[in-house]
């Protein structure tokens, strides 16, 4: 076998030889003459082929000794050109059987090698008749040269049966001898091959084990995608866990739970090159993610089919921006409070008490009497508007203190015992028991439990039961903090979907004597403690509020 570097210096020295040579055959044309090419290389005989016939010969191949006997025996041919290291019959073996044959012994035959180099080599090959024992080192030039000197001066040894016979076992022993030598030598050089090999691969292994331990280690989402057949070929830990699935579910659906903004599926396979978009992950039974995806083509030469997905989880920056926007339509908010209070509250005073005087002077049951009623219930609702608004101006960040949140969910319920008798609710508590202490600003938990405790009394039907949970947790956005929790389920009829989405935003209520500000304080004030109020739907509503524990 040749290896890959003897191949192209062979095609090398064929562009070397592609101009005719400037020796000429004299004793008969070149395209009356059949040069018989054998070697087991099938790329080395396309080669020879090209340089011989480009030069005028006619040329037959063959791959091995005994093919070339075959053809040997069918046509006429006028040299032959053989390597010298082959299976089954080498060169030189071919040589003695050529030589051996009445109709075939004067034959010019030329050895082509790199491997018998030795000066034995050359005299067994003169021994048996070899005329010309050409080294790949010199290049083809040398090979046609040596063909065309062939033909025009055979040489003497060969020309009337005058090469002295060298008897079978005498040529096994010498044939033999050589073989073994350069088996060794190829053992040798396949051993440093193997060693260098070996080597390489293992530096290959320790590069791919830093890439992989990269790839893995990754603190960003990383697929692999392979756009031609529209697969994922390969996903690190990260993005499973932000998937929230395995790597082997992953790659045998070929798709992550990826939507844009407004809730569409995105197809990941028709995105090209993107840089930070921002798109919706979905995960079962755990709510949404929101992450940034970038994607753009691994570049591999000749070989554009795959691509590289990263995703970058922004939940919680999401989270921060929101509050802040909410912080700063909140401080808006109570800046025009402050602004219009007292352009509202004097003259509104004043309509209040003139209102009353009607009201006393007019008599109950007339038309008269209800509209002026009418009219005083219109100026509580806005002087209960502006009170809320002005809530907000008024508001102080909270004062810290280690507190019991049980003890703060009876004393909020103390304040309700009158109200909850009027519709005959009961209350059922579910406390953990030895729950740590939390920091918080009691006073204003108890303001943010009140309004969650009125929403559910207003909700709950006669002689309805609301339920009161507390525990202790993680939160599936923050699994490494831990929160006491108070959760607060009515047998009302729960939240609609819009209802949800726009909870806690201000004006937004359900109530026809509502401000909508209740809900939007109570996020205001549980997000300055660094905690979490969520809503949701369970047999009813279910308003949940998680405090940070306190440390220690």
């Amino acid at each position: 076998m040749r290896s890959v570097g003897e191949y192209c210096t062979l095609v090398h020295e064929f562009h070397k030889v592609h101009k005719p040579s400037t020796i000429t055959v004299q004793k008969k044309a070149k395209n009356n003459i059949t040069i018989l090419v054998v070697d087991d290389i099938p790329e080395n005989l396309e080669l020879f082929l090209d340089v011989f016939v480009d030069e005028g010969y006619q040329v037959l191949k063959a791959e091995s000794g005994f093919q070339a006997l075959e053809i040997l025996s069918q046509h006429t041919v006028d040299l032959i050109v053989a390597d010298a290291l082959m299976p089954r019959m080498d060169g030189l073996e071919l040589c003695k059987k050529v030589r051996s044959h009445e109709q075939w012994k004067t034959i010019p035959f030329i050895i082509y090698t790199s491997n018998y180099i030795d000066p034995e080599d050359e005299e067994l090959a003169k021994s048996i008749g070899v005329d010309r024992y050409i080294m790949k080192s010199y290049g083809l030039r040398s090979l046609v040269n040596a063909v065309e000197e062939v033909l025009n001066f055979p040489s003497p040894d060969t020309v009337g049966n005058s090469v002295p016979p060298i008897d079978e076992y005498s040529f096994l022993e010498r044939h033999h001898s050589i073989v073994m030598k350069k088996l060794e030598e190829k053992m040798k050089e396949l051993e440093q091959y193997t060693e260098v090999l070996m080597q390489r691969n293992q530096e290959l292994i320790a590069s791919e084990g830093r890439y992989r331990s990269l790839f893995e280690q990754a603190i960003v989402g990383i697929a692999v995608l392979d756009n031609y057949v529209k697969k994922i070929v390969d996903v690190n830990k990260e993005c499973c866990l932000l998937c929230g699935t395995d790597r082997s579910t992953i790659l045998t659906t070929s798709s992550l739970p990826l939507y844009t903004l407004d809730g569409s599926p995105l197809d990941i396979f028709s995105l090209q090159r993107v840089q930070g978009l921002e798109v919706r992950l979905r995960r079962a039974h755990v709510s949404d993610r929101y992450v940034e995806l970038s994607i753009g083509p691994i570049e591999i030469p000749n070989d554009t089919s795959f691509s590289l997905l990263f995703l970058r989880d922004i939940t919680e920056q999401k989270r921060l921006r929101e509050q802040m926007f909410q912080n700063e339509r909140m401080t808006t908010m109570g800046r025009i409070a402050a602004g219009i209070a007292h352009e509202i509250r004097n003259p509104l005073a004043g309509i209040s008490f003139n209102l009353q005087f009607l009201e006393r002077r007019l008599q109950k049951g007339t038309q008269e009497h209800d509209s002026v009623v009418s009219a005083l219930e219109g100026v509580e609702r806005i002087r209960q508007v502006i009170e809320d608004t002005l809530g907000l101006a008024r508001f102080k960040p909270p004062s810290f203190n280690r507190e019991d949140i049980h003890t703060i969910v009876d004393k909020t319920l103390s304040y309700l015992k009158l109200t909850l008798r009027q519709k005959s609710i009961q209350i059922k508590k579910n406390y953990a028991e030895a729950l740590p202490l939390v920091n918080v600003d009691s006073s204003q938990i108890q303001q943010v439990l009140l309004n969650i405790l009125q929403n559910a009394i207003d909700a709950s039907p006669e002689h309805g039961v609301i339920e009161i949970s507390s525990g202790l947790t993680n939160h599936q956005h923050y699994p490494e903090r831990e929160y006491v929790f108070v959760s607060i389920r009515d047998q009302g009829n729960g939240f609609t979907a819009d209802v949800l989405e726009h909870l806690f935003e201000p004006f937004y209520t359900t109530k026809i004597d509502g401000t909508g500000l209740g809900l939007m304080i109570s996020k205001y004030v549980i997000d300055h403690h660094q905690g979490i109020i969520e809503a949701k739907n369970d047999t009813g509503a279910c308003v949940t509020v998680y405090l940070p524990r306190e440390k220690g």
